[in-house]
């Protein structure tokens, strides 16, 4: 089995499949390193959305 990093924060099943969500990502980091990424997800997702919404266009 592979040992990973961090405390669960939850889990639950999909069908056959075992989900843990970990709060590793959180490990080492500072309010502002999380805020930056959370950033750049938003406008990941964002620019997604406009590109697909220009295709319909």
């Amino acid at each position: 089995m592979i040992e990973l990093e961090g405390n669960i924060v939850e889990e639950y099943k999909i069908g056959n499949t075992k989900v843990q969500i970990r709060d590793s990502g959180y490990i080492n980091r500072t309010p502002e390193d999380i805020q930056r990424t959370l950033n750049n997800v938003n406008t990941i997702i964002l620019n997604h959305y406009i590109r697909e919404q220009n295709k319909l266009e």
